[in-house]
Protein backbone atom coordinates (compact mmCIF):
# COMPACT_ATOMS: atom_id res chain seq x y z
CA UNK A 1 0.00 0.00 0.00
CA UNK A 2 1.53 3.63 -0.50
CA UNK A 3 2.72 5.52 2.28
CA UNK A 4 0.36 7.70 4.71
CA UNK A 5 3.43 9.42 5.73
CA UNK A 6 6.86 10.24 4.23
CA UNK A 7 10.12 11.48 6.11
CA UNK A 8 10.54 14.40 3.18
CA UNK A 9 7.80 16.84 3.08
CA UNK A 10 7.84 20.11 0.71
CA UNK A 11 8.71 22.86 2.35
CA UNK A 12 9.18 26.59 2.40
CA UNK A 13 10.86 26.51 -1.18
CA UNK A 14 7.95 24.96 -2.64
CA UNK A 15 5.56 26.86 -1.27
CA UNK A 16 5.52 29.80 -4.50
CA UNK A 17 5.27 26.46 -6.74
CA UNK A 18 2.56 25.64 -5.02
CA UNK A 19 0.09 28.72 -4.97
CA UNK A 20 1.04 28.97 -8.70
CA UNK A 21 -0.55 25.69 -9.57
CA UNK A 22 -3.65 26.17 -7.34
CA UNK A 23 -3.88 29.72 -8.16
CA UNK A 24 -4.71 28.36 -11.86
CA UNK A 25 -6.88 25.22 -11.04
CA UNK A 26 -8.99 27.05 -7.97
CA UNK A 27 -9.54 29.63 -11.13
CA UNK A 28 -11.04 26.58 -13.07
CA UNK A 29 -13.13 25.67 -10.33
CA UNK A 30 -15.15 29.06 -10.66
CA UNK A 31 -13.31 30.99 -7.40
CA UNK A 32 -12.64 34.76 -8.05
CA UNK A 33 -9.03 35.92 -8.33
CA UNK A 34 -9.45 38.36 -5.29
CA UNK A 35 -10.65 35.32 -3.12
CA UNK A 36 -7.89 33.14 -4.27
CA UNK A 37 -5.34 36.24 -3.22
CA UNK A 38 -6.56 36.89 -0.44
CA UNK A 39 -6.74 32.69 0.71
CA UNK A 40 -2.97 32.53 -0.92
CA UNK A 41 -1.44 35.61 0.48
CA UNK A 42 -2.15 34.16 4.00
CA UNK A 43 -0.75 30.82 4.10
CA UNK A 44 3.07 30.82 4.96
CA UNK A 45 3.80 27.44 4.75
CA UNK A 46 2.56 24.63 2.99
CA UNK A 47 3.28 22.12 5.41
CA UNK A 48 2.20 21.70 8.98
CA UNK A 49 -1.49 23.30 11.14
CA UNK A 50 -2.52 26.28 12.83
CA UNK A 51 -3.08 30.08 11.60
CA UNK A 52 -1.02 30.46 8.66
CA UNK A 53 -0.90 26.88 6.96
CA UNK A 54 -2.36 25.98 4.19
CA UNK A 55 -4.44 23.58 5.10
CA UNK A 56 -6.05 25.44 7.86
CA UNK A 57 -6.65 28.38 5.82
CA UNK A 58 -8.32 26.52 2.70
CA UNK A 59 -9.99 24.47 5.07
CA UNK A 60 -11.84 28.04 6.84
CA UNK A 61 -12.69 28.72 3.67
CA UNK A 62 -14.67 25.35 3.06
CA UNK A 63 -16.45 25.18 6.04
CA UNK A 64 -17.94 28.54 5.79
CA UNK A 65 -19.01 27.16 2.67
CA UNK A 66 -20.44 24.02 3.63
CA UNK A 67 -21.90 26.32 6.48
CA UNK A 68 -24.02 27.72 3.85
CA UNK A 69 -25.06 24.64 2.08
CA UNK A 70 -22.73 25.37 -0.39
CA UNK A 71 -21.36 21.78 -0.59
CA UNK A 72 -20.06 21.40 -4.06
CA UNK A 73 -17.47 24.63 -3.76
CA UNK A 74 -17.02 23.33 -0.03
CA UNK A 75 -15.56 20.06 -1.74
CA UNK A 76 -13.51 21.84 -3.97
CA UNK A 77 -11.53 24.01 -1.43
CA UNK A 78 -11.13 20.71 0.96
CA UNK A 79 -9.78 19.32 -2.35
CA UNK A 80 -7.42 22.33 -2.76
CA UNK A 81 -7.16 22.27 0.96
CA UNK A 82 -5.03 18.67 1.35
CA UNK A 83 -3.29 19.78 -1.39
CA UNK A 84 -0.75 18.13 -2.79
CA UNK A 85 -1.05 14.97 -0.61
CA UNK A 86 -2.76 13.92 2.85
CA UNK A 87 0.40 13.74 4.66
CA UNK A 88 -0.79 14.73 8.08
CA UNK A 89 -4.10 14.03 10.14
CA UNK A 90 -5.25 17.83 9.22
CA UNK A 91 -5.11 17.50 5.19
CA UNK A 92 -6.36 13.54 5.54
CA UNK A 93 -9.47 15.12 7.24
CA UNK A 94 -10.13 17.76 4.59
CA UNK A 95 -10.17 15.04 2.26
CA UNK A 96 -12.60 13.05 3.89
CA UNK A 97 -14.92 16.38 3.99
CA UNK A 98 -14.27 16.77 0.38
CA UNK A 99 -15.75 13.26 -0.37
CA UNK A 100 -18.46 13.74 1.97
CA UNK A 101 -19.51 17.27 0.62
CA UNK A 102 -19.43 16.27 -2.33
CA UNK A 103 -21.78 13.29 -1.68
CA UNK A 104 -24.07 15.87 -0.22
CA UNK A 105 -24.65 17.80 -3.34
CA UNK A 106 -24.07 15.03 -5.79
CA UNK A 107 -27.22 13.13 -4.25
CA UNK A 108 -28.84 16.53 -3.58
CA UNK A 109 -28.45 17.18 -7.84
CA UNK A 110 -29.49 13.36 -8.25
CA UNK A 111 -26.41 12.92 -10.86
CA UNK A 112 -24.79 9.41 -8.88
CA UNK A 113 -23.67 7.88 -5.89
CA UNK A 114 -20.44 6.21 -4.53
CA UNK A 115 -19.72 2.96 -5.17
CA UNK A 116 -17.33 0.42 -3.15
CA UNK A 117 -15.39 -1.95 -5.55
CA UNK A 118 -12.57 -4.44 -4.70
CA UNK A 119 -9.83 -4.66 -6.87
CA UNK A 120 -7.85 -8.04 -6.08
CA UNK A 121 -7.44 -7.70 -2.64
CA UNK A 122 -8.00 -3.89 -2.43
CA UNK A 123 -11.48 -1.82 -1.44
CA UNK A 124 -11.78 1.49 -2.79
CA UNK A 125 -14.78 3.99 -3.48
CA UNK A 126 -15.82 5.31 -7.08
CA UNK A 127 -18.06 7.78 -7.55
CA UNK A 128 -21.27 6.14 -10.83
CA UNK A 129 -23.54 7.80 -12.27
CA UNK A 130 -25.76 5.45 -14.74
CA UNK A 131 -26.97 5.98 -18.10
CA UNK A 132 -30.69 6.21 -18.60
CA UNK A 133 -30.44 2.90 -21.14
CA UNK A 134 -28.45 -0.06 -20.26
CA UNK A 135 -27.57 -0.07 -23.84
CA UNK A 136 -25.38 3.12 -23.05
CA UNK A 137 -21.39 3.13 -23.31
CA UNK A 138 -19.35 3.71 -20.24
CA UNK A 139 -16.61 6.37 -19.56
CA UNK A 140 -13.90 5.99 -16.91
CA UNK A 141 -12.08 9.12 -15.57
CA UNK A 142 -9.10 8.95 -13.03
CA UNK A 143 -8.22 11.73 -11.11
CA UNK A 144 -4.22 13.20 -10.81
CA UNK A 145 -1.75 13.00 -8.69
CA UNK A 146 -2.43 16.13 -6.79
CA UNK A 147 -5.92 16.15 -6.98
CA UNK A 148 -9.27 13.86 -6.08
CA UNK A 149 -11.43 12.02 -8.28
CA UNK A 150 -14.38 14.42 -7.26
CA UNK A 151 -12.84 17.35 -9.31
CA UNK A 152 -14.23 15.10 -12.11
CA UNK A 153 -17.67 15.93 -10.88
CA UNK A 154 -19.05 17.80 -13.13
CA UNK A 155 -18.71 14.84 -15.68
CA UNK A 156 -21.54 12.65 -13.91
CA UNK A 157 -24.07 15.02 -14.99
CA UNK A 158 -22.40 15.57 -18.19
CA UNK A 159 -22.96 11.56 -18.90
CA UNK A 160 -26.49 12.01 -18.45
CA UNK A 161 -26.90 14.59 -21.34
CA UNK A 162 -24.75 12.83 -23.71
CA UNK A 163 -25.91 8.99 -23.51
CA UNK A 164 -23.01 7.79 -20.99
CA UNK A 165 -22.83 5.79 -17.84
CA UNK A 166 -19.61 7.46 -15.87
CA UNK A 167 -17.43 6.36 -13.46
CA UNK A 168 -14.48 8.30 -11.66
CA UNK A 169 -12.03 7.17 -9.87
CA UNK A 170 -8.90 8.36 -7.25
CA UNK A 171 -5.27 8.14 -8.58
CA UNK A 172 -3.07 4.82 -6.90
CA UNK A 173 -2.34 6.36 -3.20
CA UNK A 174 -4.45 9.47 -3.36
CA UNK A 175 -7.82 9.67 -1.83
CA UNK A 176 -10.04 6.63 -1.42
CA UNK A 177 -7.58 4.54 -4.04
CA UNK A 178 -5.49 2.75 -1.82
CA UNK A 179 -3.39 0.98 -4.68
CA UNK A 180 0.21 1.39 -5.22
CA UNK A 181 1.37 3.09 -8.72
CA UNK A 182 2.69 0.49 -10.61
CA UNK A 183 1.71 -1.63 -13.50
CA UNK A 184 -0.60 -3.71 -11.36
CA UNK A 185 -2.82 -0.88 -10.14
CA UNK A 186 -3.87 -1.03 -14.32
CA UNK A 187 -6.34 -3.17 -13.40
CA UNK A 188 -8.22 -0.59 -11.40
CA UNK A 189 -9.88 0.37 -14.86
CA UNK A 190 -11.53 -3.90 -15.23
CA UNK A 191 -12.19 -3.91 -12.29
CA UNK A 192 -14.45 -0.72 -12.44
CA UNK A 193 -16.00 -2.42 -15.71
CA UNK A 194 -16.53 -5.78 -14.09
CA UNK A 195 -18.49 -3.85 -11.18
CA UNK A 196 -20.65 -2.30 -13.90
CA UNK A 197 -21.19 -4.51 -16.03
CA UNK A 198 -25.14 -5.03 -16.22
CA UNK A 199 -25.65 -1.46 -16.08
CA UNK A 200 -24.26 -0.22 -19.16
CA UNK A 201 -22.42 -1.29 -22.06
CA UNK A 202 -18.86 -2.33 -20.97
CA UNK A 203 -17.77 -3.29 -24.53
CA UNK A 204 -17.61 -0.12 -25.20
CA UNK A 205 -15.25 1.92 -22.88
CA UNK A 206 -13.89 5.49 -23.56
CA UNK A 207 -11.06 6.27 -20.55
CA UNK A 208 -10.40 9.84 -20.17
CA UNK A 209 -7.14 10.38 -17.54
CA UNK A 210 -4.68 12.57 -17.73
CA UNK A 211 -0.92 12.48 -16.92
CA UNK A 212 0.26 9.41 -14.67
CA UNK A 213 -3.14 7.75 -14.91
CA UNK A 214 -3.29 8.16 -18.86
CA UNK A 215 -0.18 5.81 -18.73
CA UNK A 216 -2.32 3.04 -16.52
CA UNK A 217 -5.00 3.59 -18.93
CA UNK A 218 -2.61 3.13 -21.97
CA UNK A 219 -1.06 -0.53 -20.20
CA UNK A 220 -4.62 -1.60 -19.41
CA UNK A 221 -5.80 -1.51 -22.93
CA UNK A 222 -3.35 -3.90 -24.18
CA UNK A 223 -5.15 -6.69 -22.25
CA UNK A 224 -8.32 -5.35 -21.99
CA UNK A 225 -10.66 -5.35 -25.77
CA UNK A 226 -13.56 -3.54 -23.71
CA UNK A 227 -11.22 -0.38 -23.74
CA UNK A 228 -12.02 1.64 -27.55
CA UNK A 229 -9.87 5.09 -26.68
CA UNK A 230 -8.02 6.89 -24.29
CA UNK A 231 -7.85 10.53 -24.04
CA UNK A 232 -4.70 11.80 -22.00
CA UNK A 233 -3.09 14.91 -21.15
CA UNK A 234 0.69 15.06 -21.31
CA UNK A 235 1.01 11.01 -19.91
CA UNK A 236 4.29 9.46 -19.64
CA UNK A 237 4.56 6.22 -21.28
CA UNK A 238 8.28 5.91 -22.06
CA UNK A 239 10.40 8.18 -22.71
CA UNK A 240 9.70 10.05 -19.22
CA UNK A 241 10.55 7.32 -16.92
CA UNK A 242 13.61 5.92 -18.97
CA UNK A 243 15.37 10.00 -18.55
CA UNK A 244 16.97 10.53 -15.55
CA UNK A 245 17.45 14.21 -16.67
CA UNK A 246 12.90 14.47 -16.86
CA UNK A 247 12.68 12.61 -13.68
CA UNK A 248 15.35 15.02 -12.30
CA UNK A 249 13.74 17.90 -13.14
CA UNK A 250 10.53 17.07 -11.96
CA UNK A 251 9.13 19.85 -9.85
CA UNK A 252 9.62 18.72 -5.87
CA UNK A 253 5.71 19.12 -5.51
CA UNK A 254 5.51 16.34 -8.39
CA UNK A 255 8.43 14.08 -6.21
CA UNK A 256 6.62 14.08 -3.41
CA UNK A 257 2.80 12.69 -4.26
CA UNK A 258 4.67 10.45 -6.78
CA UNK A 259 6.75 9.02 -3.54
CA UNK A 260 3.54 8.84 -1.92
CA UNK A 261 1.76 6.92 -5.06
CA UNK A 262 4.66 4.53 -5.54
CA UNK A 263 5.10 3.53 -1.77
CA UNK A 264 8.77 4.68 -1.19
CA UNK A 265 11.18 7.46 -0.62
CA UNK A 266 12.15 10.27 -2.33
CA UNK A 267 15.22 8.58 -3.11
CA UNK A 268 13.62 5.17 -4.75
CA UNK A 269 11.46 7.32 -6.72
CA UNK A 270 13.24 7.43 -10.10
CA UNK A 271 14.12 3.38 -9.72
CA UNK A 272 10.56 3.12 -9.28
CA UNK A 273 9.66 4.88 -11.93
CA UNK A 274 12.05 3.08 -14.44
CA UNK A 275 10.20 -0.22 -13.80
CA UNK A 276 7.10 1.32 -15.65
CA UNK A 277 8.68 2.64 -18.52
CA UNK A 278 6.15 0.64 -21.83
CA UNK A 279 8.56 -1.54 -24.22
CA UNK A 280 8.32 -0.37 -27.90
CA UNK A 281 6.81 -3.32 -28.29
CA UNK A 282 4.17 -2.47 -26.14
CA UNK A 283 3.59 1.03 -27.72
CA UNK A 284 3.61 -0.74 -31.19
CA UNK A 285 0.48 -2.91 -30.24
CA UNK A 286 -1.58 -0.10 -28.58
CA UNK A 287 -4.73 -0.55 -31.00
CA UNK A 288 -7.28 1.69 -29.92
CA UNK A 289 -6.94 5.36 -30.74
CA UNK A 290 -4.83 7.56 -28.08
CA UNK A 291 -6.05 11.21 -28.18
CA UNK A 292 -2.75 12.95 -26.39
CA UNK A 293 -2.87 16.45 -25.16
CA UNK A 294 0.85 18.03 -24.98
CA UNK A 295 2.23 21.07 -23.16
CA UNK A 296 5.27 22.35 -25.43
CA UNK A 297 6.99 23.93 -22.28
CA UNK A 298 5.81 20.91 -20.00
CA UNK A 299 8.16 20.94 -17.00
CA UNK A 300 7.48 17.48 -16.55
CA UNK A 301 7.32 15.27 -19.80
CA UNK A 302 9.93 15.82 -22.53
CA UNK A 303 8.92 16.24 -25.67
CA UNK A 304 10.13 12.86 -27.10
CA UNK A 305 7.38 11.32 -25.22
CA UNK A 306 4.78 12.41 -27.65
CA UNK A 307 7.14 12.44 -30.75
CA UNK A 308 8.53 9.11 -30.33
CA UNK A 309 4.42 7.79 -29.80
CA UNK A 310 3.63 9.04 -33.03
CA UNK A 311 6.32 7.08 -34.59
CA UNK A 312 4.94 4.02 -32.69
CA UNK A 313 1.20 4.08 -31.69
CA UNK A 314 -0.43 3.19 -34.59
CA UNK A 315 -3.71 5.78 -34.02
CA UNK A 316 -2.25 8.39 -32.22
CA UNK A 317 -3.76 11.91 -32.56
CA UNK A 318 -1.59 14.63 -30.73
CA UNK A 319 -3.04 18.09 -30.20
CA UNK A 320 -0.27 20.47 -28.66
CA UNK A 321 -0.62 22.95 -27.04
CA UNK A 322 2.33 26.22 -25.84
CA UNK A 323 1.60 25.58 -22.32
CA UNK A 324 2.95 23.93 -18.87
CA UNK A 325 2.57 20.34 -17.64
CA UNK A 326 -1.80 19.61 -17.64
CA UNK A 327 -1.63 22.71 -20.38
CA UNK A 328 -4.03 24.58 -17.50
CA UNK A 329 -3.90 27.59 -19.60
CA UNK A 330 -5.98 25.84 -22.58
CA UNK A 331 -9.03 24.23 -20.28
CA UNK A 332 -11.64 25.44 -22.58
CA UNK A 333 -9.76 24.31 -25.73
CA UNK A 334 -8.96 20.66 -23.96
CA UNK A 335 -12.88 20.15 -22.74
CA UNK A 336 -14.18 21.21 -25.98
CA UNK A 337 -11.79 18.74 -27.25
CA UNK A 338 -12.78 15.47 -24.64
CA UNK A 339 -15.97 16.82 -25.29
CA UNK A 340 -16.20 16.26 -29.15
CA UNK A 341 -14.38 12.45 -28.54
CA UNK A 342 -17.62 11.61 -25.86
CA UNK A 343 -20.13 12.72 -28.34
CA UNK A 344 -18.57 10.47 -30.98
CA UNK A 345 -17.97 7.77 -28.56
CA UNK A 346 -21.77 8.31 -27.67
CA UNK A 347 -23.27 7.98 -31.29
CA UNK A 348 -23.67 11.45 -31.36
CA UNK A 349 -21.72 12.38 -34.50
CA UNK A 350 -22.87 15.58 -36.01
CA UNK A 351 -22.77 17.58 -32.69
CA UNK A 352 -19.79 15.78 -32.32
CA UNK A 353 -18.74 17.35 -35.67
CA UNK A 354 -19.99 20.46 -34.71
CA UNK A 355 -18.09 21.06 -31.15
CA UNK A 356 -15.00 20.05 -33.46
CA UNK A 357 -15.78 23.29 -35.67
CA UNK A 358 -15.80 25.44 -32.65
CA UNK A 359 -12.84 24.08 -31.37
CA UNK A 360 -10.70 24.72 -34.78
CA UNK A 361 -12.08 28.22 -34.49
CA UNK A 362 -10.71 28.73 -31.35
CA UNK A 363 -7.45 27.52 -32.30
CA UNK A 364 -6.92 30.16 -34.63
CA UNK A 365 -6.13 32.42 -32.10
CA UNK A 366 -4.93 30.22 -29.29
CA UNK A 367 -1.65 28.57 -28.91
CA UNK A 368 0.06 26.46 -31.86
CA UNK A 369 -0.60 22.89 -32.40
CA UNK A 370 1.73 20.32 -33.75
CA UNK A 371 -0.23 19.09 -35.78
CA UNK A 372 -4.26 18.84 -36.45
CA UNK A 373 -5.65 15.62 -34.57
Amino acid sequence: MPLTTCQWRPSMAELPEAKQFVGLHARHMGFTPAFIDDVLGRIKTLDGEGAGSWVDEWSAKAKAEADAGEHLKAANLYNLARFPAADNDAKRLAGKACSENFAVWMKAANVGERRKINVGNAALTILFSPAKKKQAPLVILMGGIVSLKEQWGSFLKLGRKIGAAVAIADFPGMGENTLTYDRSAADLYGAIMAAVAGECDISRTLVVAPSFGGYLAVLHSLKNPRIQGVVTVGAPLRSFFLDPVAKAGMPAISRFALSIALGCEKEKVDDALSALALSTGELKSVSVPLHYVAALEDEIIPSSEWTDAQQLVPQFHLHAFKDVHGAPNHLIETRLLILSILLQHTGRAILSRFITQILRFRLRFAAPRLRPS
